[in-house]
């Protein structure tokens, strides 16, 4: 039964997948592993109450089952309930201290509630399993921008490149730190391969518009305002912006 759920999930039939996972359950023969890819089945179908059951099941059954706290931190994190995760992560740690996701998740989680020196001992720790890991470079690239420690912030950016070498985020953040410490023709060659990477980011437009308005490119700033919304119509900053600049023409 098992194999057949198996089979279903990898053909991309989920719900079949899970009614054969479920006769499984009912039939009492349990086993963590599968148990384990049933409670991934429902996160995927968002059915996070039941997935949430599974896991504790999952650890009445095998308390040191990292994979069962990881699962349901990540519920948490779905839900936004960053605080509330950390306990879980943390726990999956404490049985699994090699686990890279869950120090990254942990990190990201202490991130949002704005505790940045734990989140950066967590990336930290997160790169020491996985060096190149893009997204943990990444973040604390932002993160360490935002603490002005722009020494830094270029040590990961150039980490993530190695990685992801056309990754949007990374050419954003090089040209946010470039616009930090007054390096405009460098920030604005980044913010133009951000565009030419993703040509519906819109912060790219803004930042680059930003700098061509600040070195007194009103006319310049304006037709980058404009291509943005030309890609983002909606884009209320960019409108915003845009009539300032009309405004000091």
């Amino acid at each position: 039964m098992i194999l057949l759920a198996r089979h279903h999930y990898e053909q991309g039939d989920l719900i079949k997948a899970k009614n054969l996972y479920e006769k499984a359950i009912k039939s009492g023969v349990l086993d963590t592993d599968w148990m384990l890819e049933l409670a991934l089945l429902y996160d995927e179908l968002e059915v996070y109450d039941q997935a949430d059951h599974i896991y504790d099941r999952v650890i009445e059954l095998k308390p040191e089952e990292s994979v069962a706290y990881y699962g349901k931190a990540i519920l948490l994190d779905h839900m936004d309930k960053f605080e509330e995760a950390i306990p879980w992560y943390k726990k999956a740690i404490e049985f699994d201290a090699t686990f890279m996701k869950a120090h990254f998740f942990l990190a990201y989680a202490y991130d949002q509630i704005g505790d940045k020196d734990e989140a950066i001992i967590s990336y930290h720790k997160a790169l020491q399993l996985e060096p190149t890991d893009f997204w943990s470079h990444l973040n604390l690239s932002h993160i360490y921008e935002e603490e002005n420690d722009y020494a830094k912030a270029r040590t990961h950016i150039e980490g993530a490149m190695l990685t992801e070498p056309d990754h949007h985020m990374v050419w954003f953040n090089k040209g946010v730190v470039d616009m930090r410490e007054g390096k405009m023709k460098d920030a604005k060659r980044a913010f133009d391969k951000v565009i030419e990477l993703m040509p519906d980011y819109g912060y790219a437009y803004l930042n680059k518009a930003i700098v061509l308005r600040d070195q007194g490119f009103v006319e310049e700033a304006i037709t980058v305002f404009t291509n943005g919304l030309k890609a983002l119509p909606e884009a209320v900053y960019l409108k915003y912006n845009r009539a300032c600049c009309y405004l000091r023409q």
